[in-house]
């Protein structure tokens, strides 16, 4: 949140377990339903949501951002796995580790993010992929017939997977910055993320 330019967060958690805990180390948290958030207007300089979208139905990633857009003055910034690569793969047969979670419900490609933005009418957005990914001995790939819900690649736990070079590359993760208005700072907060290259968007880097 810092490095985004942040000075004092507030998260919002539905588990009042989870709420009581983030209050017990020390972070301002509020319990409630980021689908149908009740801030006021224009209540927070910008919204993060990292690693969340992917565990929703798609019809709550639209309403989840819909609300983010309504409460934030400045940017939303989404983080998750990348999923753009998933039918390359099955192609070579191969998986990212993370594309077969039972608990990642909503697979969220870089064009899916994109046709709910155009739909909230958010048109001002650049799309990076971080930590390139360049060749199937990474340890986020994974044979096709590897178990699901698994984590990194281990060779001792896991069956035998080919060897490819991808090119260009894949990534572990996607990152969306959704710009709400004309940022002085913009280009500051892009290059945030020095592990980051430019896939896509509306907005020039």
């Amino acid at each position: 949140m810092r490095t985004l330019g942040g000075k004092h967060g507030l998260g919002v958690e539905v588990n009042a377990t989870h709420v009581e805990r983030m209050r017990q180390r020390g972070y301002d948290c509020l319990q409630g339903d980021i689908t149908k958030m009740t801030l006021p207007p224009d209540s927070v300089r910008f919204v993060v949501m990292s690693h969340v979208l992917e565990h929703m139905a798609l019809h709550a990633v639209y309403k989840t951002i819909e609300c983010a857009q309504r409460i934030a003055t400045d940017f939303i910034y989404i983080r998750g796995p990348y999923f753009d690569a998933d039918a390359f793969l099955r192609r070579h047969s191969l998986k990212f580790f993370w594309s077969d979670w039972h608990g990642h419900t909503c697979h969220l490609t870089t064009s899916l993010l994109r046709s709910v933005l155009t739909r909230l009418q958010l048109s001002e957005f650049t799309v990076l992929g971080r930590t390139p990914v360049d060749n199937s001995l990474d340890d986020s790939i994974h044979p096709l017939d590897s178990p699901p819900d698994q984590h990194a690649y281990s060779p001792e736990e896991h069956p035998p997977k080919r060897s490819i070079r991808f090119a260009p590359s894949l990534y572990r993760e996607m990152i969306c910055l959704v710009r709400l208005r004309d940022l002085p700072d913009w280009h500051d907060i892009l290059r945030v993320h020095r592990d980051c290259e430019t896939i896509g968007g509306t907005l020039p880097v």
